[in-house]
C-alpha cells in the first residue's frame, strides 16, 4: 500500500537539500511509478464501467474525435516533449481499449468507414448486430492500413456498386497492402436527399456526399439540382457536419434519421431496384484461405497476347471470371496490373501454371459469402 504522507514528505525533502540524496530519489521515483501504476488501474476500472454502459446503448467504444480532443487536452496541460507524451498517452488509451472491450465479451474489433449514419456501418450492423465492436475510420484505406497493423480485427470495405462499377481506390489499396479477403457480404442501396428541414429543391446551392453516392445519382441531379454545387466527402455520413440552411447530403434513411435530418426525397439513385454494394471483409493474411470465388491480381509482359496467355489459364480449366479490370502499374505509362476474380478457388497447380505466363500474380483472398461475423468471445 502506498504511504502518500511518506511520499509528499520525501518530495519536500529532496527539494529542500543542498546535497541531494541520490538513493532517496531512487526511492521516491519508485513510489511515484506505484502510484501511476495504481492510476491507472483505476482509469482502466473506470472505463469498464462506461464500456458496460456504452453496451447497453448500442455505442461504439471507440470515437476517434473524441480520443483525439482527449489528446488534445493532455498535450495542451504540459510543456513536456509532445511526440512522447502523444505516444505515451496513445498506449495508455489503447491499453484501457482492449480492457473495456475484454469487460463486455468483445474479442474482435471491425473498421467501417464512418461516421455513423454510413453504410459501411449499416454493412458492420447487419453482420456484428451491434455498434460496439465498431471501429470508425475517415478512409476505407485508413480501414486497410489498420487491419495490415493489427489495430483492428476485421475490416469491412466496399468493392462494387451495381451502379458505379468497381471501387477503384479500394481496389488500388488491396494491392498496395498485405491484407486477406476471408468473405463478402452484399447491402441494398436507397439513397435520399436530406437537409435540416424540408428544403425547396430550388433554394439547394450544394449537395454534400462520397464520390460514390453522387455517381448512383446524377440522373436525379442533373434534372432537379442543375445549379447546385456537388461537393465531395469522404462518406455520406461525413456530410452531415458540413450542411447549413441552403445545403443537402445524400445519404441513407437511416443515416437521416440517426442524426434528426429532414428526407425531402427517397430512393433518389438511378437504379431504382438493385441497387447493391458490394463489400469485402477483410483480416491480416492467415494462410487459411477457402471459398468458392479467388481475387488475385496479376502482370503481363509487354508483348502481343501476354493477356490472352494468362487468360487462358482459366479457360482451359473451365473457371469462370466474374471481374477483370486493368489498373495503372504506377511504374511507367502503358504498364497496367489486371485483377480478376475466378468462380474457383485456385489451387498449387493452377498458380503454378499462372506464374509461367505472368510477371507476377498476388492472391488477395479466397472467399464464399458471409452473413455474420463471430467477434464476441
Amino acid at each position: 500500500m502506498i504511504d502518500f504522507a511518506k511520499l509528499m514528505s520525501d518530495l519536500e525533502l529532496i527539494e529542500k537539500q543542498e546535497g541531494k540524496d541520490i538513493n532517496l530519489m531512487r526511492s521516491t521515483i519508485s513510489s511515484i511509478d506505484e502510484v501511476i501504476l495504481r492510476l491507472l488501474e483505476k482509469r482502466i476500472e473506470v472505463a469498464r464501467n462506461i464500456a458496460l454502459e456504452k453496451k447497453k446503448r448500442n455505442e461504439a467504444i471507440e470515437i476517434k474525435e473524441v480520443e483525439e480532443e482527449k489528446l488534445r487536452v493532455i498535450l495542451s496541460m504540459t510543456a513536456m516533449n509532445p511526440l512522447i507524451v502523444k505516444e505515451l498517452f496513445t498506449l495508455i488509451i489503447k491499453l484501457t481499449k482492449e480492457e473495456e472491450y475484454k469487460a463486455i465479451g468483445v474479442s474482435r474489433t471491425v473498421g467501417v468507414l464512418g461516421p455513423k449514419g454510413s453504410f459501411s456501418e449499416e454493412m458492420g450492423l447487419k453482420l456484428v448486430g451491434s455498434r460496439t465492436p465498431l471501429r470508425y475510420c475517415s478512409t476505407t484505406d485508413e480501414i486497410i492500413k489498420l487491419v495490415e497493423a493489427g489495430e483492428v480485427d476485421y475490416g469491412i470495405v466496399p468493392i462494387e456498386n451495381s451502379t458505379n462499377g468497381t471501387v477503384l481506390p479500394v481496389l488500388d489499396a488491396l494491392l498496395s497492402h498485405d491484407v486477406e479477403v476471408f468473405g463478402e457480404s452484399k447491402l441494398e442501396v436507397n439513397q435520399c436527399l436530406v437537409a435540416k428541414e424540408n428544403l425547396p429543391l430550388s433554394s439547394i446551392k450544394y449537395v454534400y456526399s462520397h464520390p460514390q453516392a453522387v455517381a448512383q445519382c446524377m440522373g436525379f441531379l442533373n434534372n432537379y439540382l442543375s445549379n447546385a454545387e456537388i461537393r465531395y466527402t469522404s462518406s455520406t455520413s461525413d456530410a452531415v457536419r458540413l450542411l447549413d440552411n441552403n445545403s443537402a447530403a445524400i445519404m441513407s434513411e437511416n443515416g437521416a434519421r440517426l442524426h434528426g435530418l429532414y428526407v425531402i426525397r427517397k430512393g433518389i439513385q438511378d437504379l431504382k431496384q438493385d441497387n447493391v454494394t458490394r463489400f469485402y471483409i477483410i483480416r491480416r493474411p492467415t494462410g487459411k484461405v477457402f471459398g468458392r470465388v479467388t481475387s488475385l491480381f496479376f502482370g503481363v509482359e509487354d508483348r502481343p497476347g501476354s493477356l490472352k496467355d494468362a487468360l487462358d489459364v482459366f479457360y482451359r480449366k473451365g473457371f469462370n471470371l466474374r471481374k477483370l479490370e486493368s489498373r495503372p502499374a504506377k511504374t511507367v505509362l502503358g504498364d497496367y496490373v489486371f485483377f480478376v476474380e475466378v468462380e474457383a478457388p485456385l489451387g498449387q497447380e493452377d498458380l503454378k501454371e499462372l506464374r509461367e505466363v505472368t510477371v507476377f500474380y498476388k492472391v488477395i483472398g479466397v472467399f464464399d459469402t458471409v452473413e455474420r461475423l463471430d467477434v464476441y468471445c
